[in-house]
């Protein structure tokens, strides 16, 4: 056998050849790549991005319930206006828009009706008008209606617009009135102007405030009045603007102060006023009961 072949180095089994890659290496590499692999599998299939993006924000989650729509807000004076405004027909009731203003009133001008002014006119077939120079004293008309006697119910809706009405001054002015049968005296129950304030007054007196009044505003009122000569019986409720302003008054002298009382509607003054005024009633309804001039809603109990 030859030198050569003697002094050449025995072979390793489990070397790498000469001269090629280490096995364990490649194992180690190997590992690391499928280990890496499983790791970003996932993030691939579930991002479709690598692990170098930022995830998503959360979906915020709350227990509280979900806003619900706001309901509109409804004023309930307007829509008790709007049920007011409906014609009032029925047995014993008056409106004064149904047909013609003239044909629900006595506007002859007799005794009680007209003094130091001109007799009321009807406007339009619509509203009637009052007006009273200084030192005229009445502009009055009669709603066509029956007379109220002991124990009767009655409801009225008066809508009427002053003009240069002198509101501040200290004494009496009437825009609606229940006159006794009598022809002397100031009246059982009258809604009176004076030193800028609305009142409801007991044959003159005793007088139950409604509001500010200025000499250019628009009066809105409806009052009930139960008739009786005996004040424990009598009673008023007056609403203005569909606010309650006089609840179970009970007049101290009643609100009848003989056999019956009957509705005036218009200016009457002191003759001693000197300015000149008017007022415009555009709607007046009387029924026996709150449902019968459709008062309900401007008017709750």
């Amino acid at each position: 056998m030859s030198t050569a072949l003697r002094d050449r180095p025995p072979a390793h089994r489990g070397g790498p050849p000469p001269g090629g890659p280490d096995p364990s290496r490649l194992r180690l590499v190997l590992g690391a790549v499928l280990a890496g692999a499983v790791l970003v599998l996932p993030v691939v299939l579930l991002h479709g991005q690598g692990s170098d993006e930022p995830d998503a924000p959360p979906i915020a989650t709350s227990d509280a319930p979900a806003p619900q729509a706001r309901a509109a807000m409804v004023d309930p004076l307007v829509a008790g206006r709007a049920l007011a405004a409906r014609p009032a027909t029925g047995r014993g009731v008056l409106d004064s828009t149904l047909g013609d203003v003239a044909s629900h009133f006595d506007n002859s001008g007799g005794s009680g009706l007209v003094s130091g002014a001109a007799q009321p006119r009807f406007v339009g077939g619509k509203a009637i008008s009052f007006a009273v120079p200084g030192g005229g004293e009445r502009s009055e008309v009669l709603p066509l209606l029956p007379e109220y006697h002991e124990g009767d119910d009655l409801w009225v809706h008066d809508v009427s617009t002053l003009h240069d009405l002198p509101t501040g001054t200290d004494t009496w002015q009437l825009i609606l009135q229940w006159h006794q049968r009598g022809g002397t005296g100031s009246p059982p129950i009258a809604l009176e102007a004076g030193s800028g304030r609305l009142r409801l007054a007991n044959v003159g007196g005793d007088q139950q405030d409604v509001g500010a009044l200025g000499p250019d505003d628009t009066v809105d009122v409806v009052l009930h009045v139960h008739f009786s000569r005996d004040p424990d019986k009598s009673v008023v409720d007056v609403w203005r603007n569909g606010v309650a302003k006089v609840k179970n008054y009970h007049p101290p002298r009643g609100t009848m102060i003989d056999a019956g009382d009957y509705l005036k509607v218009g200016l009457y003054r002191d003759p001693a006023i000197t300015q000149d005024s008017s007022m415009t009633t555009s709607r007046l309804v009387v029924g026996p009961t709150a449902a019968s001039i459709n008062a309900t809603g401007i008017a709750p109990r």
